[in-house]
């Protein structure tokens, strides 16, 4: 159902998230210098929020927050996703994060997206994706090789997920989906 109390609802895009971090200056450097991410604001003191962004049309994406102490319970965020045009874009995401020895990369594809993961530096879980054509029933999730070239990488994503349920070309499940929403 896409209405709550019979309203109809505006679609959603993530904007931001906020993350409690322990070590601001470990984390600042961390997503300016291993993902890109520019300062585009930052609160006063030694101890102040630092705001970054990639996106020319968001102000801030991250919020880092030096609230060490909210880290004593486990934060209900399984990972934060952050979606990318292309497979080359992907690559190139792919190659920062895996030059760097600490940094465990996991490269995944889930039929209708290809991904890699990772953590930062306190543990907060990280998707990075782009878009295949297609769209299969969610979970799916097997490992793939980003070192193969495009047409390698859409053939055997391609020839793993053809018989899944749901398979489908992306516009034919997003006519559908449209169709959902303005139920």
């Amino acid at each position: 159902m896409s209405a709550v109390n019979n309203t109809k609802l505006s679609n959603m895009l993530l904007s931001h998230i906020e993350l409690y971090v322990q070590d601001i200056t470990l984390m600042e450097k961390f997503y300016t210098q291993r993902l890109g991410f520019v300062v585009t604001d930052r609160g006063q003191g030694t101890n102040a929020m630092v705001f970054l962004s990639r996106s020319p049309k968001e102000h801030h994406q991250i919020v880092l927050n030096p609230r060490p102490s909210h880290r004593l319970i486990e934060s209900p965020i399984d990972h934060i996703s952050f979606r990318l045009e292309s497979i080359s874009d992907l690559r190139g995401f792919n190659s920062l994060l895996t030059a760097s020895p600490e940094i465990s990369v996991q490269a995944v594809s889930h039929g209708s997206a290809w991904s890699v993961y990772f953590r930062d530096p306190e543990g907060n879980r990280f998707e990075i994706f782009t878009d295949t054509p297609w769209y299969v029933n969610q979970p799916c999730k097997f490992a793939i090789n980003l070192d193969e070239s495009d047409e390698k990488l859409l053939q055997s994503t391609k020839a793993k997920i053809k018989d899944m349920a749901g398979f489908s070309e992306i516009e034919q499940w997003q006519a559908a989906h449209r169709n959902e929403l303005t139920k």
